[in-house]
């Protein structure tokens, strides 16, 4: 059984394709076109187009650039895909089932160290072909697994490193100083490393080495980045590309990273990491912190804004519900309501509110909508707009938002009814980030860029619809606000980082870390200042600001300008129609074997997919041993249709005075057709499932004389509805908000052993307690016809427990399986679930770490019973019980929870006292 788990265990680590959404600009179709070591699918249309093949002369580029650093190159072409669906600046790659990159068409447009670029395509396209080689490299023995077995995960060694060597490879790689790109170049990435430093939270190898839930997001990032780049400086480029290829030539994983380290660089991994943080402290540590005396709450999101009178922000502590708060004087605040997925913030000159708000859709899409706050809630004001950042028109009769379509943005102006006009739309690498509108309406100022150039201040008339800048440097400017008496302030890094200055060219904030977000109000501004536990907020006079000498934002650039990025357009093939069987066929087998007393299972699995994610399938066949006969599973999933077949053979020795086996044949295949209806913006749905089972006697051993039928079968038909209105945090044990379904199954259509009704009624609800607490009230019944499938309730929790169709178990702790049986059922839970401990940590570079401690509390009670079953009268049984659940982490990033609980049930005939222990891992 440990070979088995390990087995998928290895086939889960790297990521399968993420659909592209079905109902995304390419719902009217998708075209490919082919390079010389590429292909580029994209959705039907001139724009997109214009970006493929702007792709494709990229990624050819790149790939003459780093494939003389990595000396390899894939065998086979790898697939991009120029989806549209996501409103984050952000893409991913991966090796597996063959080279494939995602590029999400929305560029980055606020600080995080993404926006230092001259080509925003250009350095995300480099950034993931970075790890597409890196994956790629492989000696002659995990050459010859590929040959033998395919593409599988084992014989990609790099796939099997920590995330932190993965990401800090690519962002070295994507950095260019002379061109001043690139994360390790920008003033973003030497604040974030600068405040570890400084705040004694400096990494150890085990805690950067995992995807930690901890601050700073995506610190496997940035410790990666300055890692590489120490290895690199310290030891040379051709040590660090030593070492890549000694750990390429490795089959068994992780075993041999120290020793690859020591024959690169002479020094061990840990040694490495203790020679890197003295050299960081060297570098950034030499700089005393400025003493801070104020309020020490700080916060994990930029969102907040300012009228005339009021402070309003996101209280976000990735613990508890996100709050909106109203401060007059900060810290003293109060909560008005709560804040879920709201990401940009406004507030007009009367305290009026509006919001972006994200929603992910079924299909996977991820988009910002206007949504306006009134009596406590959100109301939405637009639908599918793809919208950044809102600000107030000075007489409150509408809005102007930044959005971003087509990879291209734009402004729009939009009305209190929710009508949307268009502003203007930028032409390809013209965009416009945070902004603000003057006073009198008549002026946009704006975080303003255009392709080859740094960020700029711009002014946009309302009248003239032209841009003119405002300032010309080589700095990022960024965030420009409007004061009361109509004077512009903005954050800018000319001298490296983040201060507040003006146009005239006072400096109004210097902060020992960085000042952003800027909100002016009353005379002064708030803004919020980066540390290494969140944001705090700050506040200076306006009065106190200093003059700075010489008014750097209005110089000129310090340094030459590159101009737009070059490229030499890549020859590819006219536009075809997409089709899936390009990629759809097998890359890989995968040899399964699970041994238990008296049985032994061998067989293998195999899966695939398409570029575009839309086909998803695996196919697992065994052969048993003891039955000897065939079993197989198969799971196919096309956009909103999910497939399943399963056959498995059991065998029992019913008879133990003679040789032979009773075995028996069990088929079950489910159709579902997910999404068949929905609404109010997805959080409603209608499904509806189709569920075959068969169970057959295939052998008896011999004495055995069976009675009855030796199969039976039964066919249902159901629709389930479901109301999910549940949100969670990083850190909350449990979701919060309710969720609801009723599910009905009609058994009468196929005329089989069953016939009649199932319905079953289930709510949920979970309360976000303080801290890292979460409580959950979970309430399900059900009713079955006279001549449908009875209930079965008892027994710990089974997979059917969260079935939407075919469920006919119902777990009850502290009660045998199927304890209680009848054509009626309830079953009330009360769950406490708590974190005790959170580790986030790693053991050293090995696979094998430690996300956080829980400990649940749980309350059951239940029964299934026949309206004539004096079981009625007995009533509902009831348990209690508790757990503590340790998640693990294995390869650095599958969270793999390992429980020990017990449970009593209180009924003195029926209750009992179980003790389990699980370790599952979710693929």
């Amino acid at each position: 059984m440990l070979l088995r788990f390990v087995c998928l265990l290895l086939l889960a680590l790297p990521a399968l394709s993420e659909p592209v959404a079905w109902d995304g600009p390419g719902r009217n179709g998708w075209l490919t076109l082919t390079s010389d070591h590429f292909q580029a699918h994209y959705p039907v249309g001139d724009v997109y187009e214009s970006h493929a093949r702007r792709a494709l002369a990229v990624a050819e580029q790149a790939h003459r650039d780093l494939v003389p650093f990595f000396g390899q190159a894939p065998t086979h072409r790898t697939q991009l895909v120029l989806s549209d669906d996501q409103d984050d600046a952000n893409g991913w790659a991966t090796f597996f089932p063959f080279p494939q990159i995602r590029l999400y068409l929305t560029p980055p447009h606020e600080l995080s160290g993404l926006e230092d670029n001259q080509d925003w395509l250009n350095i995300l396209v480099r950034h993931e072909y970075v790890h597409v080689l890196h994956m790629e490299m492989a000696g002659p023995v995990p050459a010859l697994g590929r040959d033998l077995f395919g593409r599988m995960p084992l014989f990609f060694p790099h796939s099997l490193t920590t995330p932190m060597l993965i990401e800090g490879l690519a962002v070295y790689l994507e950095t260019d100083y002379e061109q001043g790109t690139g994360r390790l170049a920008s003033s973003w990435y030497l604040m974030q490393m600068q405040e570890e430093v400084r705040a004694g939270r400096f990494a150890s190898l085990g805690n950067a080495a995992v995807a930690a839930k901890d601050w700073p997001y995506g610190q496997y990032y940035l410790y990666g980045a300055f890692f590489i780049e120490y290895l690199a400086k310290t030891y040379g480029e051709d040590a660090l590309k030593r070492w890549l290829q000694l750990y390429s030539n490795e089959i068994i994983p992780w075993v041999s990273m120290n020793d690859s380290a020591y024959l690169a660089f002479g020094r061990s991994f840990g040694q490495l990491w203790s020679e890197f943080y003295s050299a960081m402290v060297k570098r950034f540590g030499t700089e005393e912190a400025v003493a801070w005396s104020g309020p020490q709450d700080t916060y994990r999101e930029q969102v907040s804004t300012a009228s005339s009178h009021f402070l309003y922000l996101i209280e976000r502590n990735d613990e508890d519900r996100p709050a909106l708060l109203k401060c007059h004087q900060f810290p003293d605040c109060r909560k008005l309501g709560d804040a879920d997925d709201i990401v940009a913030l406004a507030a007009s000159t009367d305290d009026e509110l509006v919001g972006i708000r994200r929603n992910m859709y079924a299909s996977g899409r991820n988009t910002g909508d206007l949504a306006y706050f009134s009596e406590g809630r959100w109301r939405w004001v637009t639908e599918n707009e793809r919208l950044a950042d809102v600000r107030w028109l000075p007489d409150a009769s509408g809005w102007v938002a930044t959005s971003f379509d087509q990879g291209l943005s734009r402004l729009l102006l939009i009305s209190r009814a929710g009508e949307v006009s268009l502003l203007w739309q930028g032409e390809y690498g013209e965009l416009v980030g945070d902004f603000d509108v003057s006073p009198d309406g008549q002026t946009i100022v704006a975080a303003y860029k255009e392709a080859g150039l740094s960020w700029d201040i711009a002014s946009f008339t309302m009248k003239g619809r032209q841009w003119e800048r405002l300032t010309d440097s080589a700095a990022s400017e960024m965030s420009p606000r409007f004061t009361s008496e109509g004077a512009v302030i903005f954050v800018s890094d000319i001298d490296g980082r983040f201060q507040i200055r003006a146009l005239d060219g006072k400096l109004v904030a210097a902060s020992d870390s960085a000042a952003v977000a800027p909100e002016p109000l009353q005379g002064g501004v708030w803004y919020q200042e980066y540390t290494a536990g969140g944001f705090r907020f700050r506040n200076v006079s306006l009065e106190a600001a200093s003059d700075v000498e010489p008014s750097l934002a209005l110089t000129g650039r310090e340094e030459e300008t590159h101009g737009p990025v070059q490229l030499k357009a890549a020859e590819t093939t006219s536009p075809v129609p997409y089709s899936p069987w390009r990629t759809l066929r097998p890359y890989f087998w995968l040899p399964y074997l699970a041994a238990s007393s008296g049985r032994t299972e061998a067989g293998l699995v195999t899966g695939g997919t398409d570029a575009l994610g839309r086909h998803l399938y695996q196919l697992q066949l065994t052969y048993g041993s003891e039955e000897a006969a065939p079993n197989w599973n198969l799971q196919y999933q096309f956009e909103r249709w999910e497939l399943r077949y399963e056959r498995t053979h059991s065998f029992f020795e019913l008879l133990e005075s003679v040789e032979g086996r009773t075995i028996l044949e069990e088929d079950q295949a489910t159709l579902a057709r997910l999404w068949l209806l929905r609404g109010w913006r997805d959080r409603v749905g209608v499904h509806a499932g189709l569920v075959h089972q068969r169970s057959e006697v295939v052998d008896v051993e011999p004495g055995v004389t069976l009675l009855g039928e030796r199969a039976f079968q039964s066919t249902s038909l159901g629709l389930a509805g479901v109301v999910n209105l549940q949100k969670t945090a990083l850190n909350s044990p449990l979701p919060w908000g309710s969720y609801s379904q009723l599910v009905i199954e009609d058994f009468g259509l196929s005329g089989d052993y069953y016939a009649g009704l199932h319905a079953q009624l289930g709510w949920n609800y979970g309360f976000d307690l303080a801290g890292r607490q979460s409580l959950v009230v979970d309430i399900k019944g059900g009713y079955a016809g006279e001549d449908a499938p009875e209930w079965q309730v008892g027994g710990l929790p089974p997979q059917e427990d969260e079935a939407l169709f075919g469920r006919d178990q119902l777990s009850l702790r502290g009660y045998d399986d199927a304890a209680f049986r009848g054509r009626y059922y309830e079953r009330q839970r009360l769950t406490y679930r708590t974190q005790v401990k959170a580790f986030n940590s790693n053991w050293s570079y090995w696979p094998v770490g430690a996300d956080d401690l829980q400990v649940s509390l749980y309350l059951e009670r239940g029964r299934a019973w026949d309206s004539d079953y004096d079981q009625a009268e007995q009533g509902a049984v009831a348990g209690m019980g508790f757990d503590l659940r340790l998640t693990l982490l294995a390869g650095y990033r599958i969270p793999v929870p390992l429980v020990l609980g017990v449970a009593y049930g209180f009924d003195e005939n029926l209750g009992d006292v179980q003790v389990y222990s699980g370790l599952t891992a979710t693929f």
